[in-house]
């Protein structure tokens, strides 16, 4: 769940509200300097969003302009219906805003001589294997954090998410196993698990693990003190608490709710483990813009890598660019080295998102103007996002003349009658039976068995234990995934030989089993995500899982 929600790329991708009802005077001259003034004007703006959109508990956001950091502040609270302010030193979790870090990383050790972009990855990890030996004979340093692999969008994210037992070294290990479902260095579709092998090159070349070089040579340098490179180590620093809508019927619709956090997310911490606060983010913002250079004058990288860190090299989207309804569409997208490139406005803008449980980031850079945002949120909450979003870098441009919160309370709005509907249909049974859903083939203990996957591990099906002082003996089942304790709970009837999860943490997204069978006998099963906007990271679909 370290790329963007599922649920906020849908939304980012709406933009149906008439031209005329979001226009809005400019509030000041579209081009220039506006040293000071867009701070002013996104902290202003900030406000507004939250004063237009009450549910959501907290947020953090920091300006740079022309260099200098001109906004870093809170809002609301860190945790719904506390008292805690968020404030400029709030850690929020930003997710994948977090492999920029790990493609400058890989920058310095190449200006350093010890890597080489170009370089296949089995020299510095002879183990490496893609499922294609040809694809792990070329697959470069480079290739890992351009999301051109040939993986499936999130392939093997059940082995970084939600809360894994997987070590780094099983993750990397994992990788021969997944599918090459695309075409290599042929198209575009985001993944995590590259990332973290990416980590581990810099393990292997520095002696030390991912998070000590992160910390000694960037946030250290930068005096980034909130900041931690992995949730594990936040101690008692204030953090704000996550939240999502957690339905009815699924999530992303229902009221507000305070989600538990996620401490454990060392393994993928490369892909996605910084956790960092408003103003310390604007130092790492200061430092990008410089390319490599702080307002102080300290060197993390050259000129030409941070260029190189920016250089497109995987197209990702295009389109006939802005129109009325959006105004910001580009007309070409393109993933570089941890940052996606493209223009708003007529401007080149770098950027990233970011997405955990209950946390949504996003950071936009304008190197033109040597400006940039950063805006975190911790709740999933959509409409905020969106506006800010893109409300954000329409300030820094000076200019106030589209309407986000309007056009994104419009997009919400019909998002979730989408959401409605299509939740029904997935949940509706199709066999037919007095209940809706056919009578499995078999007795219920037939499905029970220990069922392996070869990159994930061992998923158990076991019968269910009677309840104490219940009537009868009507038989049920559980289901573990052994290497994820959330993801375990009952295994309920669905539709014939189709069960349907119900995880004890509700939080969790719950996945149809469908169970192979063959002369009388379950011989293996499929699964996938019950809801149609669970994130691509609860990559249920990529198992094949087979009795033993």
């Amino acid at each position: 769940m370290i790329a963007t929600t599922r649920r906020a790329a849908l939304l980012s991708a709406f933009a149906t509200v008439g031209a005329a009802a979001l226009a809005r005077p400019a509030f000041a001259r579209q081009g220039g300097s506006q040293t000071g003034k867009a701070g002013a004007a996104i902290d202003q703006f900030a406000q507004e969003v939250m004063a237009a959109f009450p549910d959501e508990p907290g947020l953090g956001i920091c300006v740079v302009e022309d260099g200098q950091i001109t906004l870093a502040k809170g809002y609301g609270v860190r945790r719904l219906g506390g008292t805690d302010k968020v404030t400029d030193s709030t850690l929020f979790g930003v997710a994948s805003n977090t492999k920029a870090f790990t493609a400058a990383a890989l920058a310095m050790l190449v200006e350093e001589g010890k890597v080489a972009w170009d370089d296949p990855v089995t020299k510095y990890l002879p183990a490496f294997a893609m499922s294609d030996p040809i694809v792990t004979k070329l697959m470069t340093v480079r290739d890992l954090l351009c999301h051109r692999s040939g993986l499936t969008l999130g392939a093997g994210d059940l082995m970084i998410w939600p809360n894994p037992t997987h070590s780094r070294a099983d993750i990397v290990a994992g990788l021969k196993y997944l599918p090459i479902g695309g075409q290599f260095r042929g198209g575009y579709a985001y993944d995590n698990v590259l990332y973290v092998a990416a980590g581990e090159v810099i393990a292997a070349v520095t002696g030390a693990p991912w998070e000590v070089f992160i910390q000694k040579r960037i946030l250290d340098p930068l005096k980034m003190t909130d900041s931690v490179p992995l949730p594990s180590l936040i101690g008692n620093r204030p953090r704000a608490e996550p939240h999502a809508r957690m339905g009815p019927p699924v999530r992303g619709l229902g009221p507000q709710t305070v989600l538990p956090f996620d401490g454990s997310f060392d393994a993928a911490g490369a892909a996605g483990g910084l956790n960092a606060s408003p103003r310390d983010i604007g130092k790492w913002m200061q430092a990008q813009l410089g390319l490599g250079t702080t307002p102080g004058g300290a060197k993390l990288w050259t000129e030409a890598s941070g260029r190189e860190m920016w250089k497109p090299q995987t197209i990702t989207a295009w389109s006939d660019g802005p129109i009325a309804d959006n105004p910001v569409r580009a007309s070409l997208q393109a993933y570089a080295l941890g940052w996606f490139v493209n223009d708003h406005r007529g401007e080149k803008i770098v950027w990233h998102t970011g997405g955990l449980a209950g946390f949504i980031s996003y950071t936009g850079l304008l190197p033109g103007r040597k400006s940039g945002i950063m805006v975190m949120t911790n709740a999933e909450e959509n409409t905020v996002f969106r506006s800010l979003r893109y409300g954000g870098p329409d300030r820094l441009q000076g200019r106030d003349d589209f309407d986000w919160i309007a056009s994104s309370r419009k997009v919400q709005a019909e998002a979730d009658a989408k959401t409605v509907k299509d939740a029904a249909e997935a949940m509706t049974p199709k066999g037919g039976g007095p209940n809706g859903g056919a009578a499995p083939t078999l007795p219920l203990a037939a499905y029970a068995g220990t069922y392996r996957d070869p990159w994930y591990g061992t998923v158990t099906v076991s019968v269910a234990p009677a309840k104490k002082g219940g009537k009868g003996k009507k038989t049920s089942l559980k289901i573990a995934f052994d290497k994820t304790p959330v993801l375990r709970g009952a295994l309920e009837t669905f539709d014939g030989d189709t069960f349907k999860t119900r995880f004890d943490d509700r939080s969790q997204e719950d996945a149809f089993v469908v169970f192979s069978v063959k002369a009388g006998a379950v011989t293996g099963a499929t699964m996938r995500a019950v809801s149609p906007l669970a994130d691509f990271s609860y990559d249920y679909q990529d198992l094949k899982l087979t009795r033993l």
